[in-house]
């Protein structure tokens, strides 16, 4: 299928057929209610009034299957001109930014240069037309699944193979059919690219959306590019199923170590039971995990009245690695115009989440005030906290090593192009925020030798290296990276091996404060010492010099920070 069948599609003809539909199998229920009436005349008795009734019963049947068939081909019609309507205003949109930007879309999804006067310079429409041909190429995959769905119903129905043996009316047949004619949702593509995955999104209409999240939320929850609201609902859908399958696994743990022997068969020899005694433990962490979040959750309830409040839970993952991971946003990243990414380092798991995301409001709140006091309040700010990832569990050997780092640097980088996609804002300005050994798992993420990458600023704090000098090898324009680190760091220590890179504190990268003084705004903040103490409130319950600096830069105030 190409673009113009799905331009052509007729709506109207599908409404036609809906409505004919619809009287078909009116008529049929008249027609079984007659012939219920006939046999049930009294005084018709004999042969001929029993062979009646028994044909009667044979046609009734015949009846009851027809609207079954009926039932199931209209709600395949209703279905499919939903998802028509739907996917022709999609291609409309394509259409017409193609249009507006002196572009042309090409039957098969391809997108050029339209040959007319006053073309653009392919420099500068190039992520343009890579956008487009995402999306278009999308509109093509919905189309051939929405045919394919229809002609499956269709070719059931000819076979009749859509019946109801046990209804005895026709509208139960009807109804029992129609659940046999529904579309089925499309699966998002795979290895798909976070524009990808967004442009899919697109393609579904309402019911499909739905179905996706109710019956298939592992499907988006953890895709980068779909809505923040969806990714939200349908992590919190997981929940109890993966409770459920770790608790099975804790359970068969917990049987198969009562049932086997107790410690090693000579002294120093190893446990013969160690692997499932560590299994174990990994699987009650995670159940305690899930338990974290969902208090997070119901104590940070969503309000439609107050979108920029509450948390939604972006990433849940329980089964890729030895800890839990997840994401939770604060406020709705989708529709703000400031969206920071929080990377934590050394000892940080889904216990220290709840931390992370009272420390993501606190950021919030004062990026938000200094908005005001900027004038510009109409602007919005989400931060977002990542544990995407399972970082060394302190600042020992496994510390000073990159593994861990440069396998979550990719999928940050997916994070951060799916944040990006998922806006509804033409280009959000995106805050990296890395702490720790998390600072350098955000600079390789940066670093990823991708198509580039939506981060507007970063800001390294605690960090023991950044794999870079200046902002240009971060992907950054220049004035756009800043470090802070705490004089009494032990950070530092790491530092000298050069595992990481030079010294933060000895590049051209900007150098924020994070000593005790007064802000512009006439607030005293106090200092910030040791490795985790930057984003904490200070005594008086302001913010530290050091969290204050985060959120100017969060809200693109970097005129503001303290040097």
């Amino acid at each position: 299928m190409q673009l113009p069948d799905v331009r052509w599609w007729n709506e109207l003809a599908l409404e036609m057929l809906e409505a004919s539909l619809s009287r078909r199998i009116t008529t049929v229920g008249d027609v079984a209610a007659q012939l219920a009436d006939i046999g049930a005349l009294p005084g018709w008795q004999g042969d001929s009034a029993d062979a009646a009734r028994r044909r009667f019963a044979v046609t009734a049947d015949q009846l009851t299957d027809e609207a079954a068939a009926l039932g199931a081909v209209r709600e395949m019609t209703t279905q499919t001109r939903q998802a028509v309507k739907h996917l022709k205003a999609t291609l409309a949109e394509i259409d017409q930014t193609a249009t507006t930007h002196g572009l042309e879309v090409w039957d098969t999804g391809h997108v050029t240069i339209a040959d007319a006067p006053g073309a653009p310079d392919a420099a500068s429409v190039a992520a343009l037309r890579s956008e487009l041909e995402d999306a278009a190429r999308a509109v093509i995959r919905q189309a051939n699944d929405i045919d394919a769905d229809a002609a499956a119903v269709l070719n059931k129905a000819a076979d009749g193979k859509i019946a109801d043996k046990e209804a005895t009316d026709v509208t139960t047949a009807a109804a029992t059919g129609a659940a046999q004619g529904g579309l089925s949702a499309l699966a998002p593509p795979e290895n798909a690219t976070p524009q990808q995955s967004k442009e899919y999104w697109d393609t579904l209409d309402d019911r499909q959306r739905r179905e996706v999240i109710d019956q298939h939320p592992e499907w988006v929850g953890n895709r980068d590019g779909i809505p923040a609201a969806a990714r939200h609902e349908a992590n919190v859908n997981r929940i109890d199923a993966e409770r459920s399958r770790l608790t099975r696994e804790r359970d068969d743990l917990q049987a198969a170590l009562a049932g086997a022997p107790n410690g090693a068969s000579y002294p120093n020899a190893p446990d013969p039971n160690g692997a499932d005694k560590a299994q174990l433990a990994r699987v009650e962490a995670k159940l305690k995990d899930l338990d974290t979040i969902e208090v997070i959750v119901r104590e940070h309830p969503l309000d439609p009245a107050k979108p920029d409040q509450g948390a939604r839970l972006l990433l849940l993952d329980m089964q890729s690695g030895e800890k839990g991971m997840a994401a939770i946003a604060v406020g709705d990243p989708d529709n703000a115009d400031h969206v920071s990414v929080t990377t934590p380092g050394v000892g940080t798991t889904i216990q220290s989440m709840d931390g992370m995301v009272r420390e993501g409001e606190a950021l919030q709140r004062e990026a938000q005030d200094q908005l005001i006091k900027a004038g510009r309040p109409g602007e919005r700010v989400a931060t977002i906290a990542w544990l995407g990832y399972e970082p060394p569990p302190d600042l020992g050997l496994d510390a000073a090593t990159t593994g861990r780092a440069k396998e979550a640097a990719p999928h940050l980088a997916n994070f951060f192009g799916g944040v990006d996609a998922a806006s509804n804002k033409p280009d959000p300005h995106i805050t990296a925020l890395g702490h720790s050994y998390g600072s350098y798992t955000t600079a390789l993420a940066l670093q990823d030798p991708g198509p580039g990458q939506p981060v507007d600023d970063v800001v390294f704090y605690g960090s023991p290296g950044v794999n870079a000098n200046d902002e240009p090898d971060l992907g950054v324009q220049q004035g756009h990276a800043y470090v802070m680190r705490a004089p009494d760091d032990p950070i530092s220590l790491a530092d000298g091996f050069g595992v990481f890179g030079p010294d933060p504190v000895t590049t051209d990268l900007e150098q924020l404060s994070v000593a005790e003084t007064t802000t512009q705004d006439g607030v005293h903040r106090e200092d910030s010492n040791g490795h985790s103490e930057y984003p904490r409130p200070s005594a008086n319950g302001e913010l530290r010099t050091a969290t204050y600096n985060m959120a100017v830069v969060i809200a693109g105030l970097p005129e503001l920070a303290v040097r």
